[in-house]
């Protein structure tokens, strides 16, 4: 099961085409509007009062409002592909703030959806995840594979272009790139960034220009950047 938190992802997740909602709790006086859209869609609703609130979650940010919902099944990749252009795929980032936050970026600069491997890195679902990605994660579909370097291959069947964002001095800087209207974008993990493996698999490797010596961003503040260059000019 997933645990949301809070009034507005609640409502998205009881509007989202990706998760079934089981049960809905709220604090007693509050989100009447949840309230209704629980009922119409006849998930089942409990009111609690506040001191009992954070008995039931089990921690203290609930802020009102609680859903449990199952977890999602993955989307078939194999599926979507034809009909994906923009495609974002971290690669196993340990921390669920930066993925969701990650997740949150993508939705809003127009990606088409999120592909992360299967068993690798941070659980998308997680709590952590789903409170960074400001209710991204009940708006994009997210396809787990268990391979990355196969789903690619497959991207590039399709006419895809794979970019890897890399430290190397091989790739191109950013903004000066120019992309395909079919692009994913791998995102390395926080302390490694990618192998070598993923990034002789990619197409092109591209960079952010930095001074003052500095040579790498935050994964989830180097992602903005890279994503909004990518497609949030273009959007």
């Amino acid at each position: 099961m997933v645990t949301i938190e809070g009034r507005w992802a609640v409502e998205a997740a009881l509007r989202s085409p990706f998760f079934c909602v089981r049960s809905v709790i709220v604090e007693e006086g509050r989100h009447d509007e949840l309230v209704d859209l629980a009922e119409h869609k006849n998930v089942e609703l409990r009111k609690l009062p506040s001191e009992l609130m954070a008995q039931e979650a089990g921690f203290d940010f609930h802020r009102g409002a609680l859903a449990r919902a199952d977890r999602p099944e993955p989307a078939s990749f194999d599926d979507e592909v034809d009909s994906i252009k923009r495609l974002v795929v971290p690669v196993g980032l340990a921390d669920g703030g930066n993925l969701g936050t990650i997740i949150r970026t993508a939705a809003a600069f127009g990606v088409d959806g999120v592909l992360i491997e299967m068993g690798k890195g941070a659980d998308i679902y997680s709590r952590k995840c789903i409170r960074a990605s400001a209710t991204a994660i009940f708006r994009l579909p997210v396809f787990e594979v268990p391979s990355i370097p196969k789903a690619m291959a497959k991207f590039r069947e399709f006419n895809g272009m794979v970019l890897g964002t890399s430290l190397s001095d091989r790739a191109a800087e950013l903004p000066n790139k120019e992309v395909a209207s079919k692009c994913a974008v791998l995102l390395g993990a926080e302390k490694d960034g990618l192998t070598r493996d993923l990034e002789s698999s990619c197409d092109e490797l591209i960079r952010l220009p930095m001074s003052h010596d500095m040579d790498s961003l935050n994964v989830a503040a180097a992602a903005s950047i890279v994503l909004y260059e990518l497609f949030g000019r273009v959007s």
